[in-house]
């Protein structure tokens, strides 16, 4: 049975409320991973603004802002982690705001776009936003919404979709009267955004030839064309000036001696939000993602050559993408095509692939069945990222946990060398000092403020009959900086049907010690039947103490009070 004209309209609209509600659900469930597997501890590359601050600098001098970080210069994101370290205590809570608050600024200029550059109303609207939402804020990014250091990931291609954006109004403001010089406003936000991404990642600074060659064949006038020259080529020499090339990194003329390698790591880069949990053939995922953008290039192309204002600025955002993966590449393609399958690239590689869509979304929808069919298409990839949504947040908690164990070790004094591998001791025994005397990061909370005193002076003790576990295991650990000794098992809080909050350890009835629950143990669930989670798993750790000391070990149940209930021995 053919659908009529009237019921192709209602299905359509139909599925553009379904689409945009898919985007907009995907917006709460990283929302809900970034509140999940919160730390307030630094993680990677985080450390650098800690470091810098314990050797006696201020984090927003001159010299600081401007050094290299490998090869970028950071200067937006390292007023950031600034703003974080000096009114927020180094608690990352600023950092991850900002992060999502930059996404959703993202997709709000956007939506905004579609409606006014696009004159885009009602059913492809709504398909349009709910397709942004999806691609700007998809989980599967997820290092990029659990670390706050990764403002300098997201920040880039906020700043360069502002920049396209005053491009394209600044042009269209010049189409209203050819004979006169439009106003500069729109010009100079654009070089102003332009300039901000140039000093958050290198990437940024691909953005001014891209914007020179556009206002090339828009035919802008002479001084449009140069103010992007000039001030590209001013801003590049600065951003080269005292440069040094990262030793540890790939030289860009061997990896330019290696063109395979260096399109393979390119298109899995790109192709980074197609790849599934697991997949074992990635070079099929290359493949088709390239047989993908093939397909859905030809009616983009055929948008830009209408000189349609919306189309425009997608046709700018999607090399800047494509130039950002290929940067990217000459840089690390010796460390492997797995890395370029990180999830911190998909943001760049998400926004390409809703460029993209967003100009098939454009092309198609007032064909006849053209608007049900792309929109089938849209929920079915919607549906695939439901299905893999759990992958992301499982690595993210795992992250999380990984964090709130280092932090207990770091808090106690108690120093488990496979939780500080990835932190360079040096940095750590100069940091750490600073951050416990400051009171920040992991030690600006109460439960590092809680050790020394005596338990039942800091919280109620619980019935004991209100919790279950054991304390299965203990090591000890012989660092010469932390010797201390590392305890593992399991809890559960009966009352309140979950895993307990955190625990502590006793020294003679005084607060020695902390850990973190949260490991998986599937094999405590099967166990035991009144165990509803798999997620009941603890390490805590305690300095060393004296032969006859009494060390105890209780569950901190969530509820008001919290209260403390203790844990018996294996």
């Amino acid at each position: 049975m053919v659908q009529t004209e009237p019921e192709t309209s209602r299905t359509s609209s139909l599925l553009s409320y379904a689409i945009l509600l898919g985007g907009i659900l995907t917006i709460a469930v990283s929302l809900y991973m970034v509140v999940a597997s919160y730390s307030s501890l630094p993680f990677g590359d985080g450390w650098t603004q800690i470091e810098v601050v314990a050797r006696g600098n201020s984090p927003f001098s001159p010299a600081w802002l401007w050094q290299q970080h490998n090869e970028h210069r950071m200067v937006l994101p390292k007023l950031f982690l600034g703003v974080d370290l000096r009114w927020f205590r180094a608690r990352q809570g600023f950092l991850l705001a900002s992060i999502l608050a930059i996404q959703l600024l993202h997709w709000g200029v956007l939506v905004w776009s579609m409606r006014v550059l696009g004159g885009w109303r009602g059913d492809l609207w709504r398909t349009g936003a709910g397709l942004a939402a999806f691609c700007l804020l998809c989980p599967s990014q997820w290092e990029n919404f659990t670390s706050g250091f990764q403002v300098c990931f997201v920040l880039p291609q906020l700043l360069a979709t502002l920049s396209f954006v005053a491009f394209v109004l600044y042009w269209m403001k010049s189409q209203q009267d050819p004979d006169k010089s439009p106003p500069s406003t729109f010009l100079v936000i654009s070089v102003l955004a332009a300039l901000g991404a140039s000093y958050c990642l290198a990437s940024g600074s691909l953005l001014w030839p891209l914007l020179v060659a556009a206002a090339l064949y828009l035919r802008l006038r002479l001084a449009a064309v140069l103010s992007f020259a000039v001030t590209g080529v001013v801003s590049t020499a600065l951003y080269f000036y005292h440069y040094v090339r990262p030793g540890a990194h790939a030289s860009p003329i061997v990896s330019l001696e290696a063109p395979v390698s260096l399109v393979k790591y390119w298109a899995f880069y790109m192709g980074g939000p197609w790849e599934h949990h697991g997949m074992r053939e990635p070079e099929i995922l290359a493949l088709a993602g390239i047989g993908v953008l093939l397909a859905l290039l030809a009616p983009a192309l055929e948008e830009v050559r209408r000189f349609r204002p919306f189309a425009i600025q997608l046709a700018l955002t999607m090399p800047f993408c494509l130039a950002t993966g290929l940067l990217t590449a000459v840089g690390r393609v010796d460390l492997g095509l797995g890395q370029a399958l990180s999830s911190r690239y998909q943001t760049v590689a998400l926004l390409f692939w809703c460029c993209l869509g967003l100009f098939f979304v454009g092309s198609t929808f007032f064909a006849r069945y053209g608007a049900v069919l792309t929109q089938v298409c849209l929920l079915a990839i919607f549906v695939r990222g439901a299905v893999l949504a759990h992958y992301p947040l499982e690595q993210a908690r795992q992250r999380a946990l990984a964090q709130h164990e280092l932090a207990a070790s770091l808090v106690t004094g108690a120093f488990d060398p496979e939780r500080l591998k990835d932190i360079r001791r040096d940095t750590l025994l100069l940091t750490l000092p600073y951050l416990k005397a400051n009171r920040l990061s992991a030690f600006s909370n109460s439960a590092a403020s809680d050790l020394g005193k005596p338990l039942e002076s800091v919280i109620p003790f619980a019935n004991s009959d209100d919790c279950t576990g054991a304390l299965e295991s203990g090591a000890r650990m012989d660092d010469p900086d932390g010797p201390g000794l590392r305890i593992a098992g399991w809890a559960w809080d009966r009352k309140h049907r979950q895993p307990p909050s955190t625990v502590v350890v006793t020294t003679g009835g005084i607060i020695t010690g902390m850990g973190a629950v949260g490991q998986w143990r599937r094999d405590v669930r099967v166990a035991n039947p009144e165990v509803s989670s798999s997620y009941v798993g603890f390490v805590a750790f305690v300095p060393e103490t004296q032969p006859n000391s009494v060390v105890k070990l209780y569950a901190i149940l969530r509820g008001s009070p919290a209260t403390a209930c203790y844990l018996p021995g294996k």
